[in-house]
């Protein structure tokens, strides 16, 4: 299976405390990133201020072709973030969510089985690998050492442009190398926040489609468990083409 982890960095600042991102919208496009499963070189997309419609376009068509090459796209929360911010920026729905539905998003083996999110963190600690970048070199020669997402839009704006795409590689690289221990043990690991080891079996990656014939699993104990239909409800036509994907 030939496997391109994809992820992307948004422009806008969010707040600490949001609860849905999409009353920020638009968010904006500042640098894309696609890692390969056979070859070394890590692929970007990135413009200053940010990627306008045109180069968000361009971004769309480039994948299709990864994925008409018989790459599969990778992510982690791809169909719910990644796939649906470029649909808003590109005003490309029906072809994001052809890619959504089709790619294979980590966290969804989770979410689907379980009823909860999982941080890529948590599942990349649990299989032993380094987790995402914390500690990135600047313009002017100094070091950041808290390194997160919330911060690559400051640091874009700001031109710090190779410390972002730095962060943007790890991004792409780590999720792939995810792929290969899932593949190789079979299973999804992570530590709870009680400490107690937790994982899913996965017998083979599947697509964002395949993830809806999984049983769904009993949140009722749950306060506020994510719906299914949150994921992919922004993609034309879902409920017809999950139908298809059942027959």
């Amino acid at each position: 299976m030939k496997l391109a982890s994809f992820d992307i960095e948004i422009a806008k600042v969010l707040p600490d405390d949001f609860d849905n991102w999409e009353e920020f919208s638009p968010l904006g496009i500042t640098c894309a990133a696609v890692a390969f499963s056979d070859r070394e070189e890590v692929r970007y997309w990135h413009s200053a201020p940010q990627l306008n419609k045109e180069q968000c376009v361009n971004l769309v068509h480039d994948l299709q072709e990864l994925v008409a090459e018989g790459y599969y796209l990778l992510s982690w929360n791809g169909a719910g973030f990644d796939f649906h911010v470029l649909a808003l920026e590109s005003g490309l729905f029906e072809e994001c969510g052809e890619l959504a539905l089709h790619h294979i998003d980590l966290m969804l083996l989770v979410t689907f089985k379980k009823g909860w999110y999982l941080g890529l963190q948590k599942a990349l600690t649990g299989a032993g690998l380094a987790g995402k970048l914390k500690s990135i070199t600047l313009s002017d020669g100094s070091e950041l050492h808290d390194m997160d997402g919330s911060k690559a839009p400051h640091l874009w704006a700001s031109g710090e442009y190779d410390a972002v795409l730095e962060y943007l590689k790890q991004d792409v690289i780590q999720p792939l190398k995810l792929a290969y221990d899932i593949q190789r043990t079979g299973s999804i690991r992570w530590i709870s926040n009680n400490g107690n080891p937790q994982d899913v079996q996965i017998a083979r990656l599947i697509t964002v489609l395949e993830c809806f014939n999984i049983p769904e699993p009993d949140v009722s104990w749950m306060k506020s468990p994510p719906t299914r239909e949150q994921f992919v409800s922004w993609i034309p036509n879902y409920k017809k083409k999950k139908k298809e994907e059942r027959k």
